[in-house]
């Protein structure tokens, strides 16, 4: 596949809507958002009510009553970046050890909290024809709830993470319902959301029949989030509903590869545009459509995953990419002072003399040649890191290393240039990365997966 054809592949898949409508309802919706702001008299003291409030058929979210527009960041580190880009919520996934200093930091950054509940899923082997464990479970999730429920961070339960996964037995619905109707019983200050692995609208008919107290619907989405709020309404929900997960494509999804499965990804600086379009086209365009927010993904940093840099908008170390001064501007409605650098397309990358999409296959031994072409806006110093990972890099809890990846060691001749040389001592597929720092901590990169044989 050619650079051409891979663009238009990934322009068609996240902008599936016309922008000019999307253009034309974003000045009603920056005005109505920009009323959404935390109060300055954070509440820091017992629960905190929330509530959706309808203007004739239009649901708003109400906090402390005051308009409360989510702003949020799918937690995975750096809770106290969040309002310093002018977000005002995260959201977590399940209760462990960690969730008290976790609400509390919160508290500290004056964040709100969609406080995650997980819910054993089928796709995992839960049974919920099995009685006795539906019980079991409900007991431990009312325990949870109790403990937390009048911490003032919260603001929603969020009750499962993708239970539709590769599910076949309804009856999860009817028991997260259950689990609603307890909350609502155990907890009259806050509502209740459970989150879809997108949007299908039989799920989301299934689940206003046996959920019906449930008050908001979340959606993770990402290659169809164009298409959303359309399916959402079609089947039928008129409560509102948040898009809990969202950023570039899934590596899950129609993503153009390599002959041998490696995925081609795109720069830093191409995907802080696609955080920008979606959150204008499909966030905040949908406003006065049902959308009382939603959570990007992923603040901080992936640890796992196809490609461990997928998703994340600082490097390790705390550093922002585009992507996060994106959201700063989608939230505040202007970029930072100092902008991270650009590498404005994959071609900016050459492996030798090739880019990505040359499929290229390197000999054991060889010595090869890296270049990367980026600029500074502002004319900063640019500074170079270059790193190797083996494809499928996994960054584990705790885990010390000095650069932004654990790369492979022992690879460079030098690896603080803008043009390196290497060579490779064994078989298998890997990713070759170029960092680009500037002079006020930003960072930008680029990677090309390419495969080594004898």
């Amino acid at each position: 596949m050619n650079q051409t054809s891979r663009s238009l592949l990934w322009i068609v898949s996240i902008a599936m809507l016309p922008v000019f409508c999307a253009c034309q309802e974003e000045s009603i919706s920056r005005e109505d958002e920009g009323k959404d702001q935390v109060p300055g008299d954070y509440p820091t003291n017992g629960p905190v009510k929330a509530e959706i409030i309808y203007e004739g058929e239009i649901p708003r979210l109400y906090r402390n009553g005051q308009p409360y527009f989510v702003k949020g960041a799918a937690y995975n580190n750096f809770i106290d970046l969040v309002p310093a880009y002018g977000g005002n919520s995260i959201r977590t996934y399940g209760v462990n050890e960690d969730t008290q200093a976790v609400l509390d930091s919160a508290l500290e950054n004056k964040l709100t909290v969609c406080l995650g509940i997980w819910v054993n899923r089928e796709t995992d082997g839960f049974d919920y024809n099995n009685e006795q464990e539906v019980v079991k479970q409900k007991e431990r999730i009312r325990q949870e709830v109790l403990q937390f429920k009048d911490h003032p961070a919260v603001m929603i339960w969020g009750i499962g993470n993708e239970v539709d996964s590769r599910y076949t037995n309804y009856k999860v619905w009817n028991f997260i319902g259950e689990v609603s109707d307890m909350i609502h019983e155990l907890d009259t200050n806050h509502l209740t959301t459970t989150v879809l692995a997108g949007a299908d609208p039989t799920d989301i008919v299934e689940i206003a029949q046996r959920a019906p107290s449930l008050d908001i619907l979340s959606v993770n989405t990402y290659n169809a989030i164009s298409l959303a709020q359309g399916k959402i309404a079609g089947a039928g929900w008129t409560k509102p509903y948040m898009i809990t997960e969202w950023g570039p494509n899934g590596t899950w999804g129609n993503v153009p590869t390599t002959p041998w499965g490696g995925i081609y990804e795109l720069t830093s600086t191409e995907k802080a545009q696609v955080y920008t379009d979606v959150y204008s086209q499909h966030i905040a365009a949908n406003i006065n459509k049902g959308c009382i927010g939603s959570y990007t993904f992923l603040w901080g940093y992936q640890t796992h995953g196809a490609v461990a840099t997928w998703y994340g908008l600082f490097t390790t170390k705390k550093k922002p990419l585009a992507a996060a001064q994106s959201m700063y501007y989608s939230w505040k409605g202007g970029y930072p002072a100092n902008r991270a650098p650009r590498i404005e397309s994959s071609e900016s990358l050459t492996l030798n003399g090739k880019t990505d999409v040359d499929d290229i296959v390197l000999k054991v031994g060889d010595e090869n040649y890296a270049s990367i072409k980026a600029v500074d806006l502002e004319g900063d110093q640019l500074t170079y890191e270059w790193q190797i990972v083996r494809e499928g890099l996994v960054i584990y809890r705790d885990q010390r290393f000095e650069g932004s990846l654990p790369g492979l060691e022992g690879l460079f001749t030098s690896s603080d240039q803008k043009s390196v040389t290497f060579n490779m001592p064994g078989e298998g597929e890997y990713r070759l990365y170029a960092f680009v720092h500037d002079s006020h901590e930003n960072v930008a990169f680029a990677a090309i997966p390419f495969k080594v044989e004898k």
